[in-house]
């Protein structure tokens, strides 16, 4: 595992000219990260349509392909996270309340060193309605995926900070995406997605459990956003096909709250 994470580190930060030209293009037009979130968050939402200009330049630089149903799936999850990382803005304004008052990512570490994966995305859960509406102010990111881009950036500074690795994958290429973190030889799963219903929902977790089995892990962690006018919060603990699954529905605030409201 140490080989591949040392590997995986040079993919996604090394430069080349295929990567640089491919970001120089898409910085031009933010639609790209719109088109690629749809696809990494809902099943069936992109037609793969090669007469499109923003279709045909992704697929012609091969991030995605078109599947069986003539719907857009992800090739390259290692692009993906790429242009994820390119749209990022370097201050999104809230990092100071990613984690409570006097306390730092460290405290999510086990005596023995291991990531307290739990307590970490449970904090994540509680900065998420800390935050409340002030999440609708981080820059230059659509607010429909507002919730995985704040989760990746958490995710990104406390794996960081541990000296870590994360990566993206996209296991089904669409309606999915995993962040897959390495340290100290183990790795954590947490998948991510938008609130499409209760059946969506509960087939999403056993879809979980089986790539935990593919990857020999035991535990996954299993995030979705809740957009809805009426959002109903959820954690919950499951053992699904011999894994432990630990679910949460994360409420997102959609808009700022009236001054009459407020008073």
């Amino acid at each position: 595992m140490a080989h591949f994470a040392e590997a995986h580190i040079q993919l996604l930060d090394e430069r080349n000219t295929n990567i640089e030209h491919l970001l120089t293009n898409i910085r031009k037009n933010r639609r790209f990260e719109t088109i690629l979130m749809q696809i990494v968050s809902y099943e069936n939402s992109v037609q793969f349509n090669p007469d499109s200009d923003i279709i045909n330049e992704l697929a012609t630089y091969g991030v995605i392909t078109k599947g069986t149903d003539r719907k857009c799936e992800i090739a390259n999850p290692i692009y993906l996270h790429r242009i994820i990382q390119a749209f990022k803005p370097i201050v999104n304004g809230l990092e100071r309340d990613y984690f409570p008052e006097d306390t730092d990512g460290f405290q999510y570490l086990t005596s023995d060193g291991q990531i307290q994966m739990e307590q970490l995305l449970n904090n994540f859960r509680d900065f998420i309605a800390r935050a409340g509406f002030r999440i609708l102010q981080v820059p230059e990111t659509p607010q429909e995926f507002i919730g995985q881009h704040l989760l990746f950036a958490y995710l990104d500074q406390f794996v960081t900070t541990v000296n870590g690795a994360m990566y993206m994958e996209v296991p089904t290429g669409r309606g999915r995406m995993d962040l897959i973190v390495l340290h100290t030889g183990r790795k954590y799963i947490v998948e991510t997605k938008i609130w499409r219903g209760e059946r969506l929902y509960t087939e999403g977790k056993r879809h979980l459990a089986a790539y935990l089995s593919t990857e020999g892990v035991m535990e996954g962690y299993y995030v979705v956003f809740d957009h809805r006018e009426v959002p109903k919060p959820r954690t919950e603990t499951e053992t699904i096909d011999g894994r432990t699954i630990r679910s949460y529905v994360v409420p997102v605030v959609q808009e700022r709250p009236s001054r009459e409201n407020l008073r």
